[in-house]
């Protein structure tokens, strides 16, 4: 029984215009004795005319059209002529290459059809900025008349034709964190140690557990915790002053920024002192080892599945046995743009023996990992930190809150259907030679280690919901 008229899909009337228009265009173009091919994808330009020669060659020059078909009356229409506006977008587009681009405007129902040259009409910067063109009815109706002047359009085959990307928005996630807030005022002592070391010293031989960051400057002790209390009293013999801290954050003087930076990446660390190890000479911070040093992930939430930021590795030549554990790590850099503080995010990565100790092959794991992660790896790691950072209830009491990741729309993208597969040789090319340390092989070799091994940190898949919007391959820049 046929479904009620009420629910058939339905054909809308423009669809049609539009069909009628670009059949219009590849009679007329049959009629003039070239070829039409119309495109599979249509990015501002629906297909092309192969032109021939005098004598039926086949020449290998091409001329691009766009229709443009409607059955309404045109603006300021009259028996000689009519004007017709372009879109800014597709104006862009056609103008950003070599190829030579037509437009056809069509009537399907009167079967009446006129053209324009877009690189002569709008060829001067007055006229691209308006837009506009006027049409004579009489000279430029697209048929057998104007053979002659789209066959002179024809690009030579040594040109070098192209066309620019296709005009196309996208919105761009990039790996800068705004800081939400941060404690409202800071302190300021004397200090009566001279160095980090010998401040570290009398924090941990002090009783309690340092839960502020603090940072050392021109003697003096600034923090954003509780300097009258331990383990900070044991660093200062008083003269506690305290500051807003909008002073320090939105100051004039570099020196004050900088040190006002070190103050949040410090506070961050002590933060995160629970879950992550700063790690001095990787100028990281990597996520601790589970107490039974079994896998841990983080990041999970609605539509996001998390991902692995510690696990251990079994040995390749021993599954007894473990070669390595893979602790996820962030290089946090704190700075400030405009009026607004962002932690830039950078992706990083620890190799330990045991949970603590770092393996002695980990520069090896890195170099391979950095030639193998890619825009979806960064990218899914970074929305982890992001959403880690952002923290829950049981993370409430940082001093320290995040927003999301800073966004924001461009006007120009790349269409992905445009791309084809990177040749075998160019990648193959586009990879640095790299000469193996044999000493390092046989050490890898020995531990049980495996570089392919190193995809399952790469390959866990993304929930729609984090997968980037628009072109995979730019959607997490680096700053």
């Amino acid at each position: 029984m046929p479904a009620p008229a009420s629910r058939r899909k339905r054909v809308a009337q423009q669809t049609i215009i539009g069909e009628g228009g670009v059949a219009l265009i590849a009679q007329r173009v049959n009629g003039m004795g070239f070829l039409y091919h119309d495109r599979r994808v249509d990015h501002g330009i629906d297909g092309e005319i192969e032109l021939v020669g005098p004598g039926g060659e086949a020449l290998n020059r091409i001329v691009m059209v766009q229709s443009k078909a409607s059955n309404l009356r045109h603006s300021y229409e009259s028996d000689d002529s009519f004007q017709w506006t372009a879109d800014s977008a597709d104006l862009e587009y056609w103008l950003s290459g070599n190829a030579p681009v037509i437009v056809v405007l069509s009537r399907p129902k009167d079967n009446e059809a006129w053209w324009f040259d877009v690189h002569t009409e709008f060829g001067d910067p007055r006229r691209r900025a308006e837009r506009t063109v006027t049409i004579n009815k009489h000279t430029q109706v697209f048929g057998p008349s104007a053979a002659a002047d789209i066959f002179r359009l024809g690009t030579p085959r040594d040109s070098g034709l192209f066309l620019a990307s296709p005009p196309k928005k996208e919105l761009l996630t990039s790996n800068l964190l705004p800081i939400a807030s941060w404690p409202e005022t800071l302190s300021i002592a004397p200090t009566t140690v001279s160095s980090y070391k010998e401040a570290w010293e009398k924090v941990k031989a002090a009783e309690g557990r340092c839960t502020d960051g603090w940072i050392l400057h021109d003697g003096l002790l600034i923090s954003f915790g509780e300097l009258r209390s331990d383990p900070l009293r044991q660093l200062h013999d008083g003269g506690v002053e305290c500051h807003d801290s909008a002073e320090w954050a939105f100051s004039d003087d570099d020196d004050i920024t900088h040190r006002f930076a070190d103050l949040l990446r410090c506070t961050l660390i002590a933060d995160r002192g629970r879950d992550l190890q700063w790690h001095q000479s990787r100028d990281h911070l990597h996520f601790r080892a589970t107490r039974d040093l079994r896998a841990r992930k983080e990041g999970r939430g609605q539509g996001h599945r998390g991902r692995t930021v510690f696990a251990p590795h079994p040995s390749k030549t021993d599954e007894t046995r473990v070669a390595y554990y893979h602790h996820a790590a962030l290089k946090p850099r704190f700075r400030r743009i405009g009026d607004t503080w962002y932690c830039q995010l950078g992706v990083d990565y620890c190799f330990t023996l045991d949970g603590r100790t770092e393996a002695s092959f980990a520069d090896s794991l890195l170099a391979g990992i950095k030639r193998l992660d890619r825009h979806p790896a960064v990218h899914g790691w970074t929305l982890m930190w992001e959403r880690y950072l952002q923290g829950d209830l049981l993370t409430s009491d940082t001093k320290l809150a995040f927003e999301s990741l800073l966004t924001f729309e461009v006007d120009r993208g790349i269409d992905d259907n445009w791309w084809g597969p990177a040749p075998t040789q160019a990648a193959a090319e586009d990879e640095a030679p790299v000469r193996p340390d044999p000493e390092l092989e046989q050490q890898l070799k020995e531990a049980g280690v495996d570089h392919e091994d190193l995809f399952t940190l790469l390959e866990e898949p993304l929930m729609p919901s984090e997968k980037a919007p628009g072109p995979q391959r730019r959607s997490t820049r680096r700053r």
